[in-house]
C-alpha cells in the first residue's frame, strides 16, 4: 500500500486551545483540526495528550475520511508549545508528543518541539535578528541574531514574575486600593472603578474575593482594561501603573536584546504580541518611544495573523540549528 506523503504537520499549542495544521510545500493548508488546551502545566500531562492528538487526528480526518485507512507519512513535523521553559519542561513535552505521534500511527522523518513563543519569533525572522516581546497575561522576551543564538527573557510565571502583563497590572490595582483603604496610598478612583467591575458592595468584598475559590489569574490580567480607565480620567495612581509596567517591559526587551546587538549593526525587527501590547496604546506607545531613543534603525514588524501562521513558515524552513 503507498504511503501518502505530506510536507508538513504543524501544531500550535497553548493554555486555551491546540491547532494543528497539514500543508503543502507552498505552506497552504490542507487540513486542519482543533483541540483543548495543551500547556501541561495549566492542565497536566494526559489532558495535554489528549488534546494534542485530538487536534491531529481532526486534521488528519478533514483531509479525507479514506485516507486514515492509508499510513500517512510527514517529512516535516513541528510543535510549538507553551509550557516548555526549562531542560525539564522540554524533557517531559518530547515524550507527551511521542506518545502523542505514537498513537495516531503517523511516521514522521524529521520532528522539532519548541516553545510557541520562540518558533513564532523564528517564523517571522527567520534569518534576520529579531525580538518578540508578549505582554498578555504574562510577558516575555525573546530575541536572536539571526545566526542561531537565541536568549530568553522573563517568561517566570504570575507568581514570581511576569512583570508588566495583564496580571502584573490587575495585581498592582488591587494592591494600589487596599493601600489606599490603609491611608499608605493617594486616593485613586480605582476603588470606585474595581467594585463596578466586579459587582462588588466594599472592598472586604474585593479582599475575600481574592482570597476565594472564585479567584483567577485571566480575571485578574482583565483589569487591565479597568486601570486604563482610570488613566483617562485623569487618576495619577492608574498612570503610575502603566508607567511602571512599561518600564518593566521595556527592561525586559532591552536585556534581551543587549545580547545579541553587537552582531546586529543596531538594526532588528521588533514584533509585539499579547492583549497588553495589542490593546494598550498608551503602554506600547511609551515602549516604542523610548526604544526609537536608542535604537533608531529597528523595525517594528506588524503581525496580525494567528500564530499558526508563522508556525508554518517556521516549520517550512531549512535550518533547525538553533540553539540556546
Amino acid at each position: 500500500m503507498n504511503k501518502q506523503v505530506y510536507p508538513l504537520l504543524a501544531v500550535d499549542g497553548g493554555g486555551t486551545k491546540t491547532i494543528a495544521v497539514i500543508t503543502n510545500y507552498k505552506g497552504e493548508i490542507l487540513g486542519k483540526g482543533n483541540g483543548a488546551a495543551s500547556n501541561y502545566q495549566v492542565v497536566g500531562q494526559d489532558i495535554a495528550l489528549q488534546s494534542i492528538q485530538m487536534a491531529v487526528q481532526e486534521a488528519l480526518k478533514s483531509i479525507n475520511q479514506s485516507l486514515l485507512s492509508c499510513p500517512l507519512y510527514f517529512k516535516k513535523a513541528v510543535f510549538a508549545l507553551a509550557g516548555i521553559d526549562t531542560k525539564k519542561d522540554k524533557i517531559i513535552v518530547n515524550d507527551i508528543v511521542q506518545e502523542a505521534i505514537s498513537s495516531l500511527s503517523i511516521e514522521v522523518n524529521h520532528m522539532v518541539v519548541e516553545n510557541d513563543c520562540l518558533a513564532a519569533l523564528l517564523g517571522v525572522t527567520p534569518k534576520n535578528p529579531g525580538a518578540l516581546l508578549i505582554s498578555g497575561t504574562g510577558s516575555i522576551v525573546y530575541a536572536h541574531n539571526g545566526k542561531g543564538k537565541i536568549v530568553r527573557v522573563g517568561g517566570w510565571g504570575h507568581r514570581v514574575g511576569d512583570e508588566g502583563s495583564g496580571y502584573w497590572i490587575g495585581k498592582e490595582a488591587i494592591r494600589s486600593v487596599l493601600k489606599m483603604y490603609d491611608g499608605r496610598e493617594k486616593n485613586t478612583i480605582l476603588a470606585r472603578l474595581l467594585l463596578q467591575h466586579f459587582q462588588f458592595n466594599s472592598l472586604e468584598d474585593l479582599y475575600n474575593w481574592v482570597y476565594s475559590e472564585h479567584y483567577s489569574v485571566d480575571d485578574v490580567a482583565a483589569l487591565t482594561m479597568v486601570v486604563e480607565q482610570g488613566l483617562n480620567q485623569g487618576d495619577e495612581v492608574s498612570q503610575k501603573i502603566l508607567d511602571q509596567a512599561s518600564y518593566e517591559l521595556e527592561k525586559l526587551l532591552l536585556v534581551a536584546i543587549s545580547h545579541v546587538i553587537e552582531e546586529t549593526d543596531n538594526n532588528f525587527s521588533l514584533i509585539l504580541q499579547g492583549g497588553v501590547l495589542q490593546n494598550n496604546s498608551y503602554i506600547r506607545n511609551k515602549i516604542l518611544k523610548s526604544l526609537k531613543r536608542r535604537y533608531p534603525n529597528f523595525n517594528l514588524l506588524s503581525t496580525h495573523r494567528e500564530p499558526i501562521y508563522n508556525i508554518i513558515q517556521w516549520g517550512l524552513q531549512d535550518e533547525d540549528c538553533w540553539e540556546f
